[in-house]
């Protein structure tokens, strides 16, 4: 099967958005299956001028006035198939017609059978439901058809699931089925996910996964222990909010998100930086010249966390003379952390340093698009 990593699954997205393909995508958890998508439609949504509404957040009066207005919504759909029955996907019958057997429908069927109806279906955990019930969502994928009714031309139909490696009890799909979807498995790639969390993400998560890229995705398979995923860094970071990672109780809050294996290699970092003397870098910047490989990465982190939290542009020139003193590649990690986290403000304050000429000589390529 084809791997790809997460900006090549935008790229198949988008394909399959234009075309209309159906899609199974595999990967492991937590690498973004589902919040990529969410993200490349919302981004499209706005670009066509329409509303984007994610189905599962929204109101009962929210969905009648999706339903009645259909071209001027654009709806993403996430149905969790491994926790449905077939009559979550067919719909009720209805008794009360004797003439002929009909089903009562779903109210995200009824808008996404809309002829004006845009959107994604995403049929999630596919291959975790029984048989029986990914057969019928097989067929309304291959046949754009639910309860009866057509799907609108502008929808796309996506599946989703976990690989049999990571022992999530799945359904293999019949190879005549596969024939009928393009087909990928998403991978992890470290420096993609880097520049997509700064800014995102706690900055220190970042320059620790720069520092020890393995721990990414690593699910503990054998132990089933908690994993470390992108999805759990969010978590972490989100738990974390503004606490200090040198707080108490910030190794409890990673612990739940990411496991212990992960927070004990984390707390390996947040020594180094425990360790930092700022105003003593900052006074002295050649010094990091001889810092160890785990405390550069803590200077790096600290740095940006500082950038992002706002530094007036006396000390920006201090953190860019750290920059200048530092071994090129700890300096280009630093340099794209601060821009990836805020592009906008890390260009203006770049040009009104004092050392912007000697930065841009020895890493233009980096911090200019």
């Amino acid at each position: 099967m084809y791997s790809t990593t997460t900006k090549g699954y935008v790229r198949v997205l988008e394909a399959c958005w234009k075309s209309k393909i159906p899609l199974h995508v595999y990967g492991g958890f937590g690498i973004g299956k589902s919040a990529i998508p969410r993200q490349v439609f919302k981004a499209k949504a706005e670009a066509m001028g329409k509303t984007y509404l994610e189905w599962e957040h929204t109101t009962q009066d929210q969905k009648i006035e999706c339903i009645k207005n259909a071209d001027k919504y654009f709806i993403f759909c996430d149905q969790r198939v491994g926790q449905m029955d077939s009559t979550d996907l067919r719909g009720i019958p209805n008794m009360m017609n004797t003439e002929m057997l009909q089903t009562i429908p779903y109210a995200w069927v009824i808008y996404f059978t809309q002829k004006d109806a845009h959107g994604v279906i995403l049929f999630d955990e596919l291959n975790l439901a029984p048989p029986s019930v990914a057969g019928t969502a097989y067929q309304i994928i291959n046949d754009r058809t639910i309860s009866d009714r057509k799907v609108g031309d502008d929808v796309l139909l996506i599946g989703a699931g976990n690989r049999a490696c990571d022992k999530a009890n799945v359904f293999e799909m019949p190879s005549p089925l596969k024939d009928r979807f393009a087909e990928c498995e998403i991978s992890v790639n470290s420096e993609e996910w880097c520049e997509w969390a700064s800014g995102k993400v706690n900055s220190h998560f970042v320059s620790f996964i720069n520092w020890k890229p393995n721990l990414l995705y690593a699910p503990d398979i054998k132990k089933g222990d908690k994993a470390s995923t992108p999805r759990g860094l969010e978590r972490a970071s989100r738990l974390l909010g503004d606490m200090e990672i040198t707080d108490d109780g910030a190794f409890e809050l990673i612990s739940i998100s990411l496991g212990e294996a992960f927070a004990s290699q984390f707390m390996a970092y947040i020594k180094c930086y425990k360790q930092l003397n700022w105003e003593a870098i900052y006074k002295k910047p050649e010094q990091v010249k001889a810092f160890e490989v785990d405390k550069l990465y803590a200077v790096a982190g600290g740095m940006t966390d500082q950038f992002i939290k706002g530094v007036k542009d006396e000390r920006f020139d201090e953190m860019m003379d750290v920059v200048l003193a530092m071994n090129p590649d700890f300096a280009i990690v630093t340099l794209k952390m601060c821009k990836d986290a805020n592009k906008k403000k890390f260009t203006t304050q770049i040009k009104k340093c004092k050392n912007f000429k000697q930065i841009v000589k020895d890493h233009a390529k980096f911090i200019i698009d």
